[in-house]
């Protein structure tokens, strides 16, 4: 699945849920790493964790709902791979590099 196919899935599933989130996340991406968050999400999830503490203060908590209900369950309900959801989010926020490398396997195993 190609970048611009994923960022189109999270922006749609984003706007369904919480309308507005997404374009808000965007601009504290941008302002702290000059990127967009699906391509931090791609290339530098360490990032986007850091952008999602910031934005929420240090909560953790807060961040993996971000993480689990927008941006993972858009890409995995895309792939039909939704019972990896748990896994990665705590990926994410426990081991960002791991979940890069698994996040990157699923996607190429879906191009």
């Amino acid at each position: 699945m190609d970048r611009a196919r994923i960022a189109s899935i999270i922006k749609k599933y984003s706007f369904s849920k919480i309308p507005g989130y997404l374009d808000i996340l965007e601009l504290h991406c941008r302002k702290m790493f000059g990127r967009g968050c699906t391509d931090l999400f791609l290339d530098e999830p360490e990032k986007l964790r850091e952008v999602l503490l910031a934005k929420y203060n240090g909560d953790a908590e807060s961040a993996y709902f971000a993480i689990k209900y927008l941006f993972l369950r858009a890409v995995l309900t895309a792939l039909n791979m939704l019972e990896l959801e748990e896994e990665l989010a705590q990926n994410f926020l426990k081991n960002p590099l791991l979940f890069k490398e698994k996040l990157h396997r699923m996607l190429a195993m879906h191009s």
